[in-house]
């Protein structure tokens, strides 16, 4: 039987008959794992027992959580792992210590209590009774009681005992054989992780690579400056060092087989991975396993130092969640072996009566960054400066900040595990003192992520349009998203981690509010005019005779719509203020039967942006006094223009600053590159940059005006110039062929927004296709 896991079946109704115990245990087991095997056999006392093999450990910790304490007959049978085999006994660690004894032979019960002294683990009796060839138990006559004693001629090797001291700091020969060596543990220490992590490695080196944990401090401060130990324990003025020896790099405590704890470099042979870690608890337990670790961590964050007593888990469990903690619902039947499973969530420190439970460093770290991400994201502008970490930190909780909550002595040394592409840390100085600044980190996106990104501004609205208030639920936004589009949102695909950082990179599109308990994703002001206009405009072409009076408007609104106009979310209280709002999709005039509600007349729109456009190209700084450019107007193209129709419909296109009209950035730039394409009219779009910063001596305004590439912005330039072409080959030249119907945009939400009840598509005007 040397493969598989052995299971020990104890405590067996005696009542039950010998022949029917195998077909007894066979079957409880077969109902929840595969048996390889079962033997039966009679204990010391009478009683009988079983021992299973299982496939594997998932197999066993399975059926431990599914029988252990199962009733059976009259008896609750108890199952455990097989005891350890034979040849692991501690034979070296008994015959050294009862060498040191005179004659060799001691009291069974002072025996127990000096192994478990010097080695720092437990010896039975029963692994006694199974080293007949090293010991005997015998009966003294005298009446002093059971007796060890060594046998003559015993040879157990040439390997070393482990020793519990350090010889060169702490040699065994100062202390009489019988005398106790009782070590509770490292004491709770202040000291910078830097200077411990130096002198701890410049220690193994002078100690050969190994050094006993109980002689630690004694070795450490014969060496440095003695450490800053802390005589209360109670986890507000300290850190056990035994938790700071787990965040040195390069080094790791090691368990011998006793039970004795040393430092060790940490080398793939020290490491020694079990094949626990590797394979994880079996399916059927994980979730369960996953929600103590929740629990573990929760109670653990409550207590001053995240340290408990071992002994104060249970009743403090019970205390804290109001349940019974059942070891053998999650495959164990020891506490310590539960958490010993545990390794990335719990750590434990100390030994004896001083035994502690307290979160492993990493648990440590990943509490410290979702902590510091959310007090990054309360801030504003989601920064701030280090030297106001506290306060920030009590106004984020509601709780004064100790920093030996998280398991090291000083704010910077938990600053420095934070893993990579988390925060942003940067020095500035500010009057005579140096500080850093902390900042969430945002990774660069890529070009085509940025267009990505700019496409789902677009869906966003499109979705959005179709709630009643133009919000929506944020943990009701993906499943939203996947039935609207038919596709999933993968956040991934932006440069994104998570949703939330992917709406926080479109302000001007979406912004988060809190509606209770509720984050609620809803559109800017600006985007929620642009729709409900399209909306009402709409509604207004839709009627028999192309306008709506403006008392009926809410109701046709409503009509079709099935929601009444969200005037509380434009800020508005009343209709004709809405109306207002939407100067460029719908006027009010005066009818016959009183105020209508009328569509803007885009034809006339687009003739006077061209010509406007016209007018100001020609001019070589791209203005005009405002009194000279109305006069042009109405000279050379017979048109009144008002200046509210340049602010109000042509905003894309001209700015009015005091007495002058100008042409807008985008517009100059579009001018600048007509002038570049020359008479032919036409350049391949790999060389137009070269080009451009050849015939001006400066480079493009891609930045300044918010592009990332050429192809980009002669996407936005589609009024004016088109390209044609694939990968390499792509052309661009001045939009000739386009018709004065389309040669601008009427106002910015038809570049911004797509159109009403469809997805954004690609412009029409531009004929852009090809890659790259």
């Amino acid at each position: 039987m040397s493969e598989g896991v052995e299971l020990q079946v104890t405590n067996l109704d005696p009542g039950i008959d010998q022949r029917d115990v195998r077909e007894l245990v066979t079957a409880l087991f077969t109902e929840y794992v595969t048996l390889s095997g079962v033997n039966i056999y009679r204990q010391e006392g009478g009683g009988l027992g079983a021992i299973v093999k299982v496939g594997n450990l998932q197999e066993a910790q399975l059926a431990i959580s599914q029988l252990h304490k199962r009733k059976v007959g009259t008896k609750r049978i108890s199952i455990s792992h097989l005891p350890m085999d034979v040849v692991d006994l501690p034979r070296k660690e008994v015959v050294a210590l009862l060498q040191s004894v005179p004659g060799g032979k001691i009291q069974l019960f002072k025996f127990r209590q000096m192994f478990e002294e010097r080695f720092r683990g437990s010896i039975s009796v029963a692994d006694l009774h199974r080293m007949k060839e090293v010991v005997t138990l015998t009966e003294d006559l005298t009446g002093t009681g059971r007796m060890v004693q060594l046998n003559t001629n015993t040879v157990v090797g040439s390997e070393e005992v482990e020793m519990l001291h350090c010889e060169i700091h702490c040699p065994s020969s100062q202390a009489g054989w019988a005398e106790r060596r009782v070590w509770e543990g490292l004491p709770d220490v202040k000291v910078e992780m830097d200077v411990l992590s130096l002198n701890i490695r410049k220690i193994l080196i002078s100690h050969g690579g190994s050094v006993p944990l109980a002689s630690l401090v004694h070795c450490y401060n014969a060496d440095f400056d003695p450490l800053d130990v802390e005589v209360a324990d109670d986890g507000k003025h300290g850190v056990p060092l035994e938790h700071l020896l787990q965040a040195v790099k390069g080094i790791v405590v090691n368990t011998g087989a006793t039970g004795i704890k040393k430092i060790v470099e940490a080398t793939p042979e020290n490491l020694g991975v079990k094949q626990s870690d590797l394979v994880g608890p079996p399916p059927a337990l994980a979730g369960q396993l996953i929600t103590f670790t929740r629990e573990i961590v929760d109670m653990l964050k409550t207590i001053p130092g995240c340290k408990l007593a071992f002994y104060k888990f249970i009743p403090r469990y019970h205390h804290h969640f109001g349940k019974q903690c059942r070891v053998a619902d999650y495959g164990y039947t020891k506490l310590k072996d539960l958490l010993e499973s545990l390794p990335h969530v719990i750590q434990i420190i100390g030994e004896g009566a001083k035994t502690f439970i307290t979160l492993a460093h990493k648990a440590q770290v990943r509490r410290f960054t979702n902590d510091l991400l959310k007090m990054l994201k309360n801030q504003p502008e989601k920064q701030f400066l280090l030297s106001s970490f506290s306060l920030v930190f009590e106004k984020t909780f509601f709780k004064p900040l100790s920093i030996y909550d998280y398991g090291v002595c000083h704010l910077t040394d938990i600053l420095t595990d934070i893993p990579e592409n988390t925060i942003f840390t940067e020095d500035v100085n500010e009057a005579t003192k140096s500080d850093t600044m902390i900042s969430v980190f945002r990774r660069d996106q890529t070009q085509e992520e940025v267009m990505r990104t700019r496409g789902f501004a677009k869906e966003v609205v499109e979705l959005l349009r179709h709630s009643p208030d133009l919000s929506i639920c944020f943990n009701k936004f993906i499943p939203a998203y996947h039935q609207h589009f038919g596709r999933q949102c993968r956040v991934g695909s932006y440069g994104m981690t998570k949703l939330i950082e992917l709406f926080e990179a479109i302000p001007d599109t979406v912004e988060i509010r809190e509606d209770g308990e509720e984050r609620m994703v809803q559109l800017t002001k600006d985007k929620m005019i642009w729709v409900v206009g399209e909306q009402v405009e709409c509604v207004v072409k839709t009627s028999r005779a192309r306008c709506v009076a403006l008392v009926e408007l809410e109701e046709e609104y409503q009509k079709m719509f099935g929601h009444l106009m969200p005037l509380g979310r434009m800020g508005v209280g009343r209709v004709e203020e809405a109306v207002e709002l939407l100067q460029s999709w719908v006027r009010v005039v005066n009818g016959k039967e009183g105020k209508m509600v009328v569509t803007v007349d885009r034809g006339f729109i687009r003739t006077m942006a061209s010509n406007v456009r016209r007018l100001l190209v020609e001019q070589d700084e791209g203005h005009m006094d405002l009194g000279d450019f109305i006069e042009k107007m109405a000279t050379r193209f017979g048109s009144h223009i008002e200046v509210e129709m340049l602010t109000r419909d042509l905003s894309y296109l001209v700015e009015v600053k005091g007495d002058k009209v100008f042409l807008t950035a985008l517009q100059l730039c579009a001018r600048d590159i007509e002038v570049v394409l020359g008479d032919l009219g036409k350049l391949p779009v790999a060389e137009l940059e070269s080009q451009y910063e050849a015939k001006f001596g400066r480079e493009m305004p891609l930045e300044p005006l918010g592009f990332d590439s050429v192809s980009e912005m002669l996407i936005a330039m589609n009024d004016t110039l088109s390209v044609r072409g694939r990968g390499i080959r792509k052309i661009v030249s001045v939009n000739k062929s386009a018709t004065p119907s389309l040669l601008s945009p009427s106002r910015p939400s038809s570049i911004l927004l797509p159109p009403l009840g469809s997805q954004a598509k690609s412009s029409e005007v531009a004929a852009f296709s090809g890659r790259g």
